[in-house]
């Protein structure tokens, strides 16, 4: 570090000290203090100050907040689903430029943070939403101490609210029943859609991204998903974990399978054409060349779900019911975990717990039938 001292006038002292390049931008910085007093305390504050230039103050970036997010943005765009980035600007867009971005990088607080999540809270934002707000600023930040922008991330001493606790909505089998029944009335393509969720625990985009190729032996390969979002339409991406799964089905579900085939063979016959190379399993069209819109069958089920009264589940809610009948008719949680595509068994637990009690009671049912005891003592 390099400093010097001019006399601006007598007993008058202007001291500079260099401090490190910006690590964002590059651009040189110095540093500027005046002393009043003999030249020799001006020496001793030179020192002080050289000093302090070495700490990680003076190597964090004087970048603003909106400079890091944008950066942090441009570096992950690539690896984010169409969904999740349109997500992305628009949470950081709404909520986190107008309180935060002006703010030098190296000068937010905890504090600055926790009265952006408050904020939020009064314009009415949820938990859950305030909460990938926090996670969005939370990555941003850490990508910034690993380019060493800053020396720590002060979005981990935050505290964003906590999601309140919540029963998972289920549907039974007579509700099921029923949802089948009524879709088969209005398009048995969408009684065929709500019966494989229910038997395979397929997320939305799952299911209706599948197609001919991807069953085979009695079971299906989930490899893609599909999204929507009003800036790219309708698009085809990897499944929520990134990853590929087989799911099993037995004669249920492959019937349901056969027929749906048979329905789209139908339908291209129908209108004398031939069915796609490689057709959808759910489409609109005659050949199956097209997928339906991902918020289709959501608003089919909305429609006959409301017809009953039955607010409280939706399409998702299919997905609850095959982890749930999984868990209550003993199959183990890395299996059900497997089938669900989570990406490890601790999340199943975590979010189907209310299905483990009936287990545990059959558990201690099985145990207590190995044990003979005597119900009385004998006191003769």
């Amino acid at each position: 570090m390099r400093g010097s001292i001019r006399e601006k006038r007598p007993g008058v002292w202007e001291l500079r000290v260099e401090l490190p390049n910006d690590p964002v931008t590059g651009a040189r910085r110095q540093k500027y203090s005046t002393v009043k007093g003999p030249k020799r305390k001006a020496q001793f504050e030179l020192q002080k100050l050289l000093v302090d230039a070495k700490d990680a103050k003076a190597r964090a970036s004087s970048a603003s907040v909106e400079y890091v997010i944008n950066a942090w943005y441009e570096a992950a765009e690539g690896r984010l689903t169409p969904k999740t980035a349109s997500n992305y600007e628009w949470r950081v867009r709404r909520n986190i430029l107008p309180s935060l971005g002006k703010i030098q990088v190296d000068e937010l607080t905890p504090a600055h943070i926790d009265k952006l999540y408050r904020e939020l809270e009064v314009k009415g934002d949820s938990p859950a939403g305030i909460r990938q707000t926090h996670a969005i600023l939370r990555s941003a930040l850490n990508q910034a101490v690993k380019w060493g922008w800053l020396d720590s991330n002060p979005a981990l001493r935050a505290s964003p609210p906590r999601l309140p606790q919540k029963d998972m909505a289920s549907i039974s089998v007579e509700q099921l029943a029923v949802l089948i029944r009524d879709a088969e009335q209005a398009n048995p393509q969408w009684a065929a859609m709500i019966a494989l969720a229910a038997v395979s625990g397929l997320r939305r985009g799952e299911l209706l991204g599948l197609k001919w190729s991807d069953i085979e032996d009695n079971s299906i390969r989930i490899r893609r998903s599909l999204g929507y979002t009003p800036k790219d339409g309708i698009f085809e991406g990897p499944t929520k974990t990134r990853q590929t799964r087989r799911v099993a089905l037995d004669q249920v579900g492959m019937a349901i399978i056969e027929r749906q085939k048979e329905e789209i063979r139908f339908a291209a016959d129908k209108v004398g054409s031939l069915v796609a190379e490689d057709p959808y399993l759910f489409s609109p069209e005659p050949d199956g060349a097209k997928p339906f819109h991902p918020d289709s069958i959501s608003k089919v089920f909305r429609r006959i779900a409301d017809a009953h009264g039955w607010r409280e589940i939706h399409f998702h809610s299919l997905r609850h019911f095959s982890a749930s009948e999984m868990i209550a008719a003993g199959v183990d949680v890395r299996t059900v975990a497997a089938r669900l595509g989570h990406a490890d068994a601790s999340i199943t637990l975590r979010v189907y717990a209310h299905a483990l009690p009936e287990r545990d009671r059959a558990a201690a049912e099985i145990l207590g039938s190995r044990i003979s005891f005597p119900k009385s003592i004998d006191r003769a």
